[in-house]
């Protein structure tokens, strides 16, 4: 993992600055590459080949190729074998396989790497730069034009230290966090800045100074007539390889551990790959909440090297602005609390973790996609349904937010234009598979990996993420719905890799309900953070902040609901947890304007919480 970055001209002062501003990327080893044309830097994090000979930029043979990476080609190996007869290496990373790999077979090079990248490439002969990002966004990528040329970045934070972008808010995309809690078309909260989507190459001509932008992998739904065993059989080989690439790291490697399906099917995988007893992780704040019982059965099952991690609130709140700098949107999941904590603690131990995101999104692990597998599911109920964001009715968003937000709120990206879209594609497959491919092209990028990439490299954490392989995401279109959401058998939602992990692990684990993993926020927004909200949005409000249309006596009311009378219904607690997000979210909506867009000091922003209250 690292942080990539580079502008199509020369300026060592400008490059330098966009370096040190995602530096905590990668903050073993920097390296830049500067000619009148380009310049370049990656700072690293050192995952394979450790040595000095590795720092990148890396080039060709005759230095006319130079390439940066942010990530892992877990196939580099195999590929390595491929060129080595043709091609001299000078390094044994991942990286330079890519060089070769691009002198080999052009652009097209892309399709024969796996993995989680963003890459660019500087081809010297052709006088163009060439960038790439994997194909289910699992690393970021971000650009510019200007005047003088392009930017790029893993992270937003680089391209603003270029004076020259105004940091503008684009309020197409505040709607699309409202609806979704991320965007689903490659906008950001800077007007001027876009997101290079998954699966996607940006070319760029260096004597024009024209780009294009071209879709190299398309998800397709393929699904096919054959019988269960087939299905588990192929899944099971596919998972298995997919673990197995990702195991192969020059520094410490372990896995988060939550003792769910997801994690627990990962972590079995990945002993049966080990001659090692593998290390895991598992978090917990001293609560009822815990998952340490059922980690520990997996655990002592798969004969891990276990740690146990307690977590505490104490620097919680005063890390608000820190984790929000480094998500760099605003976000209302707790979970990216969690994030922040864990991989902070397990850094002390291992440099790289792999974690059970995109199973979900693969094999229909939410309740929100039951729906979709009912054959009397009206289209309105579908709709309602591919959202998961935290402000979904058209009537709380016009009592919360401004005619700004509102303008754009029932746009072409709306879930019932979105739905429209989706329904009308694929027509003869089914339902559930046509929500799941819109989820892997959206929900992953913009929520899943986006979270885990952040709150990872705040702390130099590579995340690695098996259930997102390029080759499981494929098959995982291919297989029918009822064998994701099998409603004949007690409605069991990822029937299939549960099938997959009665083979490897305890009944008790395998149909465990799901849990969703975090922090006990309830109590956490009631002894820690709640005064605080409604303090600070108190005072937003006041100051006639550029989102909300609401007095102070809503936000007193919403955390009034919170605050009431603990009650063990449903439907209860439902109304609760959509509240407190709608109040973290509103809280770093604001932070994050303070943050990013009135910040007179942005190249040194002061991020204690003190400042902003």
């Amino acid at each position: 993992m690292c942080g990539i970055c580079g502008i199509t001209w020369d300026d060592h002062d400008l490059i330098k600055l966009m370096g040190n501003a995602c530096k905590h990327r990668g903050p073993e080893q920097e390296g830049f590459y500067v000619d009148e044309k380009i310049s370049l830097c990656c700072e690293r994090l050192r995952i394979q080949d450790l040595s000095e000979h590795a720092k990148q930029p890396l080039h060709n043979e005759d230095e006319t190729i130079w390439v940066i990476l942010n990530g892992e080609i877990y196939n580099f190996q195999d590929l390595r074998k491929e060129l080595e007869e043709k091609h001299k290496f000078y390094t044994n990373s991942d990286t330079e396989v890519i060089l070769h790999a691009y002198e080999e077979y052009g652009e097209n090079c892309v399709s024969k790497l796996n993995g989680m990248f963003s890459f660019a490439i500087y081809d010297i002969k052709k006088n163009k730069l060439i960038i790439f990002r994997d194909r289910l966004g699992v690393k970021p990528l971000y650009y510019t034009n200007t005047k003088n040329g392009l930017l790029f970045a893993s992270e937003i934070k680089s391209i603003l230290q270029c004076e020259e972008i105004k940091r503008e808010i684009n309020f197409d995309a505040v709607s699309q966090f409202i609806t979704y809690a991320y965007t689903i078309d490659g906008q950001t909260m800077i007007k001027s800045i876009k997101e290079l989507l998954p699966g996607n190459k940006l070319v760029y001509d260096l004597k024009t100074q024209n780009y294009k932008i071209e879709e190299y992998w398309k998800l397709e739904i393929t699904e096919e007539k054959n019988t269960e065993e087939y299905f588990v059989k192929k899944l099971e080989n596919i998972l298995g390889d997919s673990v197995k690439q990702r195991m192969i790291s020059d520094a410490p490697l372990g896995a988060f551990l939550s003792g769910g399906l997801d994690s627990s099917v990962m972590v079995a995988l990945m002993s049966k790959n080990s001659v090692n007893s593998i290390r895991t992780f598992t978090t917990g704040f001293g609560h009822e909440l815990d998952e340490f019982k059922e980690a520990k059965i997996v655990s002592e099952h798969c004969s891990t090297d276990h740690t146990e991690i307690n977590l505490t609130y104490d620097e919680l709140t005063e890390s608000l602005p820190t984790i929000l700098w480094h998500m760099e949107f605003p976000f209302g999941r707790p979970s990216i609390l969690s994030n922040f904590l864990a991989s902070k603690e397990i850094k002390k131990y291992v440099t790289v973790a792999f974690t059970g995101e995109g199973s979900d999104e693969c094999f229909g692990g939410y309740n929100r996609y039951i729906p979709f597998v009912k054959n009397d599911s009206k289209i309105s109920e579908l709709s309602n349904s591919i959202s998961s964001g935290f402000f979904k009715d058209e009537k709380s968003v016009k009592k919360i937010f401004n005619e700004k937000i509102l303008n754009e709120f029932n746009g072409k990206n709306h879930p019932s234009q979105i739905g429209k879209t989706i329904f009308n594609e694929n027509i003869k497959s089914g339902n559930l598979n046509k929500i799941l491919k819109h989820e892997l092209k959206t929900e992953i990028p913009g929520a899943q990996t986006w979270r885990i990439d952040r709150m990872g490299s705040a702390h130099a954490v590579e995340l690695r993420e098996p259930f997102l392989d390029y080759r499981l995401v494929e098959f995982s279109l291919t297989i029918p719905g009822n064998l994701k959401i099998n409603l004949d058998d007690g409605n069991k939602k990822k029937y299939i890799l549960q099938k997959i992990a009665l083979k490897k692990l305890p009944k008790e684990i395998v149909y465990r309900k799901k849990f969703p993993w975090g922090i006990p926020f309830f109590d956490f927004f009631k002894k820690e953070f709640l005064s605080i909200a409604q303090e600070f949005l108190n005072k937003s409000i006041l100051n006639k902040n550029k989102f909300f249309n609401l007095g102070n006596d809503h936000i007193s009311d919403m955390c009034k609901m919170i605050s009431g009378t603990n009650t063990n219904n449903s439907k209860d607690i439902e109304i609760k947890d959509l509240i407190l997000r709608q109040i973290l979210f509103m809280f770093n909506l604001e932070l994050w304007n303070k943050i990013f867009i009135e910040n007179n000091d942005f190249k040194n922003t002061n991020l204690t919480m003190d400042y902003y209250l």
